[in-house]
Parts: C-alpha cells; structure tokens; sequence
C-alpha cells in the first residue's frame, strides 16, 4: 500500500473518530450539562460557547458520519450479492441494536435509576422507560441512543434494493430530509432516520463527485460558491442545518482531514476513528452514571453556589466529561471483547465464520 493509499484511509478514521467525538459530546452537553447551567453562579459565557459549538456543529455531526458510513458501503450495495452481505451488513447491525438498546436500559434505568433516585432527563428514550415492552416499542420508532445503528441497517436495504433507482431513490431522501428539518415528521428517531437517509446515499452513489469537490481546485469554485448561496437562502428562508449547509459542512470536514493526515501523524484520532462502535453503544450509559454522579455532588454539597466551582463546571465539565466517557467505553470493551464477551459486539454468526476461516 502506497502512501496516497494510506492518507486516502487515514482522512476516512480521521473523520469518524471526530464524529464519535463530535457524538459524545452532544450527549454530554445536552441535556445534563445545559440543565444545570440555571444553576451556575458564574462561567456563563463558557457555557453559553459550549452550547452555541454543540449546535454550531449539528450539520456535520452526524451528516459526516453517514456520508462515511455509505461510501463504506458502497461495495456491498453495488456489487455484492444478498448472501454475502445480508449477515454481515444487515443483520448485525439490528442485533447490535437491539441488544444494546436492552443493556442500555438494563444499565440506565435498572441500575443507575435505583443508585442515583434520578436520570439525567426526562425526554423520550428507549433507555428511559418504565418497562421494557416500552423501551422496544421506542426502538423500534428509532428512538434511542443506539438509533445509528439501526438507520445504517435501514438505509442499507434501501439502497441496495434500489440501487438501479437511484434518481427516484434521492428524490425521495431529498423530500424526507426536508420533511425532517422542517418538522413535519413526528418524533426525535424518525425525523433523524429522515434527515440523514440522503447523506448515506451521497456517500453510496456520489463519493466520487463529492469527494472531488473536497480537493482545494479552482475548478471547484463553482460548486461550492452554489452551495454556499444555496445555504444561505436557506438560512434567509429560516430552515435550520439544511441540506446544502450540511453538504458543505461534509466537504470542509473531508478536506481538514485529509490535510492533517498529510502533515500529521493522528494516530490517537484514527485508532477512535476504527473502534467507534464501542464508543457508540457504551457513552450513554458513562455519560448517565458520571453525569447524574456529579450533578448530585454539586448539588448536596452546594457547589454550584461557589463561584470558582460553578466556573471551572462551565469551562472543564464538558471535555473531562467526553474524555471519560470515551476512555471508560473503550476499557470496558477491552476488557469484554473476549470469550464469549466478543458476541456483545458482533453477530454471534460472524464469529464462527471467523473462527472457521
């Protein structure tokens, strides 16, 4: 492998280490950490840059991640048959869903519920229902925490049944993806399985273009001045992160990427970058725990009346949150991926085929 070929993999890790990153901390600084800034004393003005970055970021969040996610799947939806891909692309992806969406709820709301009295929010998940027959009607709506995982496998059938349609099939994701950000689809999950199908499917069908678009060219000019003009009707118009916005936001990332991969050796974010899944699917129950452990804290000691405290929780909170939840998630999967902890994180199927291999 060349080194051209090793950057062109690298900005790929690269990227999606940031995504998980850019994941974890959505989820650290909403709802925990916005709901106890009421309750500061001083450091509004961290925590009011804390809040503006987290939504400043909103259009490449999670657009990146499935732009990445469908170019990966390319190969498997254009030249793949069904038998090769259905286990492997599908079907463990629903598996890793579901079955983390129980321990999710086993962990969050049967342990951490009964130790701490309290969760971090009130608002609809899967990992907050009284039962578990709830928590599964929610999962199904794609509302949980792990709803990524369940989009993927979604968008993956979609694409691959039709993958001859392709200008019906973005058709319809561009009038979803609006339909999304214009709040017209009812419920946190479907309206982001929504808005992001045509995201995966620019990756699957259009990687090459946009990847093109991404090099620093003159000849480039012209897309990106349309989509900058497009964004800005846009957001003249009052509709939020849209398509065109988010498109750029994808462009840039890709092109930061691959110029830090070309001048530095990021080997800490392409190792995250590899090993996002357990990241994805272990956060939530950190962020719960630590979060909700360090709210009751404050509070019982009165910390967020002291001035230096309540500054250093706007300043720090966020970053030592994130990189807590983001070290424990991976030493936890360290220390269960294996044996017959590795079926915690993969199809139970794919290991044999593994191990027959």
């Amino acid at each position: 492998m060349n080194t051209t070929q090793k950057q062109d993999i690298a900005w790929i890790n690269s990227l999606k280490g940031l995504c998980i990153l850019l994941v974890v901390l959505y989820h650290v600084v909403l709802p925990g950490y916005a709901e106890m800034i009421g309750h500061l004393v001083a450091g509004f003005m961290p925590a009011k840059l804390w809040l503006a970055f987290n939504n400043y970021l909103s259009p490449l969040r999670m657009p990146a991640f499935f732009f990445v996610s469908g170019l990966l799947a390319t190969n498997g939806i254009i030249n793949r048959p069904w038998k090769q891909v259905f286990t492997s692309r599908v079907t463990n992806l629903f598996y890793l869903y579901f079955l983390w969406g129980v321990i999710q709820w086993l962990m969050i709301r049967g342990v951490s519920n009964e130790v701490m009295g309290e969760q971090l929010s009130k608002n609809t998940n899967a990992a907050w229902t009284a039962t578990p027959v709830e928590s599964v009607k929610l999962m199904l709506l794609a509302m949980s925490s792990s709803w990524y995982l369940y989009a993927l496998g979604l968008f993956f059938v979609f694409a691959k049944l039709f993958r001859e349609q392709r200008l019906a099939m973005m058709t319809i994701a561009v009038l979803l993806n609006y339909a999304a950000v214009m709040k017209i689809i009812p419920g946190w999950g479907p309206e982001s399985v929504a808005q992001y199908l045509i995201f995966f499917l620019l990756g699957t069908f259009y990687s090459s273009t946009l990847l093109r678009w991404s090099e620093w060219r003159r000849s480039n000019l012209v897309p990106w001045a349309a989509l900058i003009a497009l964004s800005l009707i846009h957001a003249k118009l009052g509709i939020p992160h849209s398509l065109f916005l988010c498109a750029l936001a994808v462009l840039i990332s890709v092109a930061a990427c691959r110029t830090l991969n070309r001048y530095f050796t990021l080997g800490w974010l392409n190792w995250l970058g590899r090993n996002t899944l357990q990241i994805y699917v272990l956060h939530r129950i950190f962020i719960e725990f630590f979060g909700m452990s360090a709210i009751l804290f404050a509070e019982h000691h009165q910390l967020f009346a002291n001035k230096a405290f309540s500054m250093l929780w706007a300043t720090a909170f966020p970053v030592v949150m994130v990189a807590l939840c983001a070290g424990c998630s991976v030493g936890v999967w360290t220390l269960l991926n294996r044996g017959i902890g590795k079926n915690l994180f993969i199809y139970p199927r794919l290991l044999r085929v593994k191990v027959d291999a």
